[in-house]
């Protein structure tokens, strides 16, 4: 009588920690720069918003040359059928993400002075408008006269709350027409 009420409490305990830990979610950080061809990124994934799960960081030099083209996979049907869902998937995934953080500096410039100050002129408007819907984040532009250059430098917080995500995933992946996109972009030859 007395293991199975010891049991019991460690069964009520270990539920009891899933569900903070569904409620606490995630938290995803990227910090990435780029300078001249130089391309660098983190990416941090944290749990309880302290403890980091994931670490990795990339450093890539960009290169002119195309690279080769891999096979074009045929996913126009099963995205048609399945952007119902996708849709209402995402409407309801919205309310489970929150960003905490999001900062970027542009450096940006052509070799034409008034095409500058036009393209830096919408940017700045879009800077404006990605301020009032994020109060958090701190987004700059600077305009680089006469030099072809686009360089940023930024970060972003991102908390998933997964409690709230997971019955709308679960109903996502419960549908036929999502489990046919998956496969078709696996490429798997069964699709039915």
């Amino acid at each position: 009588m007395n293991t199975i009420y010891i049991l019991g409490m460690i069964l009520l305990l270990i539920i009891l920690i899933i569900i903070i830990f569904l409620y606490m979610g995630l938290r995803i950080s990227l910090s990435f720069e780029k300078t001249g061809s130089k391309l660098s990124a983190i990416v941090k994934i944290n749990i309880f918003k302290k403890i980091t799960v994931y670490n990795s960081s990339k450093e890539k030099e960009s290169e002119e040359e195309a690279d080769e083209k891999k096979g074009s996979k045929n996913l126009m049907n099963p995205l048609k059928n399945a952007l119902p869902y996708i849709t209402d998937f995402l409407k309801k995934t919205a309310k489970s993400i929150k960003v905490t953080k999001l900062e970027n500096h542009l450096k940006f410039g052509l070799a034409s002075y008034a095409d500058t100050a036009q393209y830096i002129g919408y940017i700045w408007a879009i800077n404006g408008f990605i301020k009032t819907l994020y109060p958090v984040s701190k987004v700059s532009a600077e305009p680089v006269f006469g030099d072809p250059v686009i360089d940023f430098k930024g970060c972003l917080d991102v908390d998933i709350n997964l409690l709230k995500l997971f019955l709308p995933a679960i109903r996502l992946i419960s549908k036929k027409e999502i489990r046919i996109l998956i496969k078709a972009f696996r490429g798997d030859k069964n699709e039915k």
